[in-house]
């Protein structure tokens, strides 16, 4: 059997089912007392980017509207249309669609006037579930069933998709072989099929469908009205079925029908909204309504007859015949024609219908229901009583104002009646300069002690015991533009010309600044003293007032009029529409007056008209005692019922739509790469929302370039410049209208792939290119400097060389010659003589021995056989200390030094041996001569009696010091330990790429 789930169902299982269906929210309606003129109607045609041709509509949780064309897919924000591609049937392109139907879990199922039925999945896949040339042919509707299965009304006849497979359902379950028109499962799970013969039920036990009801060429669909009747929409009427008599058991009244039933999809026949007004085409015109339709008792509307009102040329409706009517999540009502979509939504301001407006209004409640209107310049007076419609009062006045003790005051040309509780008394007014009672009044004002009247006549006048006095009878400030009694007896407070506000006490005055709102344009006396200005709001706080500060400045200009409602929010009439400012936020505001006030400004869009009035300078804000605020402007009188005002609760759920560079767009989606450049970048958004989609505010952040949230207003795009390749990640939230947050903000995690010369590999490549070319800097002035040294060096032994010359050629053969005549002259002399005198002249032969060494010391400066000099150094050094012993030793092939190395290698051993020999007290020394491929290393080791550690120090050890500077300049390192044997070992290293003569660096390898 073609069924779902047979079996009988129990009360919990039809709660559990009502639950998962979603009941309606009967909070969110149109009100059925609004007539269409009065509805906000946005209408889209081709201009503004929306398709032709709608078939159907449908809209899925995420709140995308989605529209059914002749030309394909599209969806809708509220803001832009969009068109969705869809892969072709073999040639056949998906363009024309016969049926869209959206499911609770955010599928849509799409039908095609070729035949073919698909599923665009949540995740965007589009599935197949019947083929172009399947045996559905074109759908017409469908019903998502509890367990997932999927009832389809095809022009072929009834089919059930489950499981993956299509099955036939026809005469063995009880059904006609065709001519299905709808098919519709109600509250309770009970499945409804609709033909042209009758109605059918299926009964879920014997898995049969029952015919309900007989019907002769049925052309109808079936919809549901809020209460959870089921009807049938035929052209003309509209039928309800007794489904009272099919209620499951224990049953006792009707649950209201499920929650998606109205947005899931749009229904040609017409729609019962969430109020039960009937929205439909049949009337027989493109759009009537049916005001509480579902009221309908007897069970048929129709619609010719019943229609409480009908659209007219003036509505502004897109042209074209109405295919399809659908209510939105939100309780807006979309109707689709020919050539575009139209939108009625309920305003949050109602205008009062007056065949005139002059802009120059005064308002009065007489506590008995009556609501005066009085309109100055055309000289009419309005009786409105609720929100019915405003008769004409055969009686003009000119001027409306409450007493102190709550009566109405009216004034007319002679008089001014005051009405308290029924009761009727007249005041008469003053003489005039030509001596009649005829009056042009302005306005009144009754602070408990003196009732005021202005008029054009006579000018500002006070009524005290029965008499009226002129202005110069009392205290006043000059130049009084706007004057509203005080909290008590004889108080007053008054705008002045000059910009200033004065209190009067009873006579007393006391002049405040205003704070800088320029001309005063109203004051507001209740809890808080409030001044508005053509430049501003001001409250009075600590004894002065204090202008308050706006996102948007100038939407606290003009302000004129004021009321608090019940809840003890602010109503406020300005130039840009109502501010309509909450409790908490105005407390926030007196706390800490200079941060923004916040508000919500209800302007063109929520049924503004023109701006605040300000003509006749009365207070343009009326509360009545009903709790209504009426609205005087420039262009008519509005009101709304703050307790009556609907919230907007469907939280939006923004999406992020693509990236776009500079070189490419790209498709929101997890892990996307940018390609490398794109630092340059801009992310557009979206968060659909149907109702007031440009109050919709959006706050976005970047991971890394803003970690704050950014506020973009309504904007939903977010540019960036310069920003350096990485990860990144993108998160943006939505509010609506009413503030209502998003529950889960939508999140894009995307990677800015980075150029070569961003790469890590360039930025080290660079960094060892830098190395290197410092390094071959350094080489190089290495190898100047040893250039400069070795000139040095040849200067030097030049010098040395010259010296040596010197010595030999003069100074050691002049003292030669005087030894030779001294050594004559002793020979001459006694015996005793030349015995002292003889070690005299071994001394000064000594002298010449010792000079001619020095003089072979410099002429051998150039020789570089470092172990040759450590053995002669030796060797002559054991002469004259026979205690000691010297043992030299060379390690490695001898090599060429550079000379400079070379030499002060030689006078370091020198030094080194001569210390070692004369201050060690060592019985035996070693000079150790090394020509490694590191290192060139001269050791000379001794096992004395060691070194103090601050001999080096000391100042007259000048042997160490100037072993340590040759050893610096011949670039190498002296060190300076204790021996193995506990005497001194002394260490001179050079490296080899600088000790060694003809030695290749690296890059000459």
């Amino acid at each position: 059997m073609y069924v779902s789930t047979p079996g009988r169902r129990s009360k919990v299982a039809l709660a559990a089912l009502a639950v998962s269906l979603g009941l309606s929210d009967p909070a969110q309606a149109l009100n059925p007392d609004i007539r269409l003129r009065d509805y906000n109607h946005a209408s889209w045609t081709a201009r503004d980017g929306a398709p032709a041709e709608i078939k159907n509509m449908a809209q899925t949780p995420d709140g995308w509207l989605w529209l059914g064309t002749s030309t394909g897919l599209y969806r809708f924000d509220g803001v832009r249309f969009e068109h969705l591609d869809l892969p072709n049937i073999g040639e056949v392109a998906r363009r024309r669609m016969t049926e869209l139907r959206a499911t609770a879990d955010g599928d849509l199922w799409i039908s095609y006037s070729v035949g073919g039925l698909s599923v665009l999945r949540k995740n965007g896949k589009l599935e197949d579930v019947a083929s172009l040339d399947g045996p559905i042919g074109a759908v017409l509707t469908l019903a998502i069933d509890h367990d997932g299965s999927t009832w389809i009304a095809g022009a072929e006849g009834m089919f059930l998709y489950a499981a993956g497979q299509l099955r036939k359902v026809g005469p063995e379950q009880g059904l006609p072989a065709r001519d299905i028109r709808n098919v519709l499962l109600d509250q309770y799970g009970q499945l409804w099929a609709l033909y042209t013969t009758g109605l059918y039920r299926l009964d879920r036990a014997s898995g049969r469908f029952v015919q309900v009801q007989a019907l002769r060429n049925s052309e109808g669909r079936l919809a549901q009205s809020p209460d959870g009747r089921l009807w049938i929409l035929e052209a003309q009427q509209a039928q309800a079925v007794p489904l009272e008599k099919f209620l499951p058991p224990g049953q006792q009244r009707l649950l209201p029908r499920a929650t998606m039933s109205n947005a899931a999809e749009s229904r040609v026949g017409g729609q019962f909204d969430r109020d039960g007004n009937l929205w439909t085409r049949d009337c027989p015109e493109t759009l009537c309504l049916v005001a509480r339709g579902d009221k309908q008792r007897s069970g048929l509307i129709e619609t010719a007859r019943d229609a409480t009102d009908r659209a007219s040329p003036q509505l502004g409706l897109s042209r074209g015949a109405t295919n399809a009517v659908m209510e939105d999540m939100e309780g807006n009502i979309w109707v689709a024609t020919q050539t575009g979509l139209d939108r009625f939504r309920e305003n949050s301001l109602l205008a009062v219908p007056l065949p005139v407006a002059s802009g120059a209004f005064s308002m009065g409640d007489d506590g008995a229901g009556t609501i005066w209107l009085t309109d100055e310049l055309n000289e009419i007076t309005w009786r409105m009583s609720g929100t019915g419609e405003p008769q004409r009062s055969p009686r003009y006045y000119a001027s409306f104002a409450a007493a102190h003790d709550g009566a109405l005051l009216m004034a007319t040309r002679s008089e001014i009646e005051r009405r308290l509780r029924g009761e009727v008394s007249h005041i008469p007014l003053p003489l005039n300069k030509e001596g009649k009672v005829d009056h042009d009044v302005a306005g009144m004002v009754d602070d408990g002690k003196v009732l005021w009247m202005a008029s054009q006549q006579v000018g500002l006048q006070g009524l005290v015991d029965g008499h009226w006095q002129p202005r110069t009878a009392f205290s006043l400030p000059p130049r009084i533009f706007i004057g509203v009694a005080g909290r008590k007896p004889g108080e007053r407070w008054h705008g002045t010309g000059d910009g200033t506000i004065v209190f009067n006490d009873n006579g007393k005055l006391t002049t405040y600044d205003s704070g800088g709102i320029g001309l005063p344009t109203m004051l507001n006396v209740g809890k808080d003293i409030v001044a508005g200005g053509d430049l501003g709001l001001a409250v009075l706080v600590d004894g002065r007032f204090r202008k308050l500060t706006a996102a948007q400045p100038s939407t606290l200009n003009n302000i004129s009029g004021m009321a608090v409602s019940a809840d003890g929010d602010l109503w406020l009439n300005g130039g840009q529409g109502v501010l309509h400012v909450r409790r908490a936020d105005w407390q926030a505001t007196l706390a800490h007056p200079d941060a923004p006030l916040q508000y919500q400004l209800l302007g063109a869009s929520d049924g503004y008209i023109g701006q605040a009035m300000l003509r006749n300078r009365l207070p343009s804000v009326f509360s009545d005692q009903a709790g209504r605020i009426w609205f005087m402007t420039s262009a008519g009188v509005l009101r709304i019922a703050p307790s009556e005002v609907r919230r907007n609760a469907v939280t939006p759920v923004p999406q992020v739509l693509r990236v776009d560079t500079s070189a490419a767009s790209y498709a929101a989606q997890h892990g996307l790469r940018l390609h490398p450049g794109s630092q340059n970048f801009n992310i557009q958004f979206t968060a659909p929302g149907l109702g007031k989609p440009e109050a919709m505010r959006f706050q976005y952040q970047l991971s890394g370039v803003n970690d704050d949230w950014q506020d973009a207003g309504n904007r939903r795009i977010a540019y960036y410049t310069n920003v350096a390749p990485g990860s990144y990640t993108f998160r943006v939230r939505a509010f609506n209208e009413d503030g209502a947050m998003t529950g889960e903000e939508a999140r894009l995690d995307f990677e800015i792939e980075p150029k070569f010369v961003q790469t890590f590999w360039f930025k080290a490549l660079c960094g060892v290119t830098l190395a290197a070319l410092l390094y071959l800097l350094y080489l190089y002035r290495v190898r100047v400097a040893t250039k400069r040294v070795a000139a040095q060096m040849m200067v030097r032994m030049a010098e040395r060389e010259r010296i040596a010359r010197t010595l030999h050629d003069t100074f050691l053969q002049s003292v030669q010659a005087l030894i030779l005549r001294l050594d004559l002259v002793s020979a001459g002399l006694p015996e005793d003589a030349r015995h002292k005198l003889a070690p005299i002249l071994d001394q000064a032969n000594d002298t010449i021995i010792e000079g001619r060494d020095q003089v072979h010391e410099l002429r051998s400066g150039r020789v570089d056989d470092v172990h040759s000099a450590a053995e002669e150094a030796g060797r002559q050094l054991c002469d004259a200390h026979p205690s000691t012993t010297f043992g030299a030793a060379l390690v490695g092939t001898r090599r060429k030094l550079q000379d400079a190395v070379a030499e002060e290698a030689c006078e370091i051993t020198r030094e080194a041996l001569r210390n070692a020999f004369q201050h060690a007290d060592a019985r035996h020394v070693e000079a150790r001569v090394t020509y490694g491929s590191e290192y060139f290393t001269l050791q000379i080791t001794d096992n004395g009696k060691g070194m103090s550690p601050d001999a080096a120090s000391k100042q007259k050890h000048y042997g160490l010091i100037g072993m340590r500077e040759r050893a610096a300049r011949a670039g190498g390192k002296l060190e300076i330990s204790t021996a193995p044997e506990g005497g001194v070992r002394l260490e001179f290293s050079v490296p080899a790429r600088s000790a060694y003569a003809g030695a290749k660096r690296w890059w000459q390898r």
